[in-house]
């Protein structure tokens, strides 16, 4: 008789154990296909949206580069309360980690138009010739101005995001904001805007 408890007893917790790792299976394949990646076309849905409101406020707009604000680990702007009224704490984990893998975000001349891409490293190296960086830009580029953009942060379900964007025109004149937009039936909205400055 104990012979036969002990058997049925292994066996049960066999079939236990197999559906425990069945369980855990399928939640981890869910978490994945909830965290699939974002494509291009999501990413520069958001970027093209934010160029084309700043182009049409500000007219001699030539140039776009990635944001030369970005700061790696500098995502505390997440943690704020504002934020969490939008997006939940997996979201939150999830933009951080693609906040972090944005430090070497290249814009794509694939998907922008209209507009002359100089990526960040080249246009902050005017810096470096003993100039001043609006005296070399002018020379270069003529009396235009250039705007940013940062690689824009996704929620799980890809129906909201978080970009940052702006324009500089002189040594003190410019602006930029930070902006949650939202995907309405296909259009990206701004919903909110988290923080900004005007030179």
């Amino acid at each position: 008789m104990k012979l036969k408890r002990g058997a049925h007893y292994k066996k049960s917790s066999h079939i236990v154990r197999n559906i425990l790792a069945i369980y855990l299976l399928l939640i981890s394949i869910y978490i994945k296909s909830q965290n699939s990646s974002v494509s291009d076309n999501d990413m520069y849905g958001v970027i093209n949206y934010v160029i084309k409101i700043k182009v049409d406020k500000v007219e001699n707009i030539k140039i776009i580069t990635e944001d030369p604000n970005y700061i790696e680990k500098d995502y505390k702007f997440l943690d704020i309360k504002i934020v969490k009224d939008f997006f939940n704490k997996r979201d939150v984990i999830s933009m951080k980690k693609q906040y972090e893998e944005s430090k070497d975000f290249l814009l794509n001349p694939k998907y922008i138009m209209n507009i002359r891409i100089i990526h960040k490293e080249k246009l902050l190296s005017y810096k470096n010739n003993k100039q001043y960086f609006w005296t070399e830009f002018n020379k270069l580029h003529g009396k235009v101005s250039f705007m940013f953009v940062s690689k824009p942060l996704f929620s799980i379900d890809k129906k909201r995001a978080i970009i940052s964007y702006g324009h500089y025109c002189g040594g003190l004149c410019g602006e930029g904001e930070r902006v949650i937009v939202k995907n309405d039936n296909g259009n990206w909205k701004i919903e909110e805007k988290l923080s900004g400055f005007v030179n």
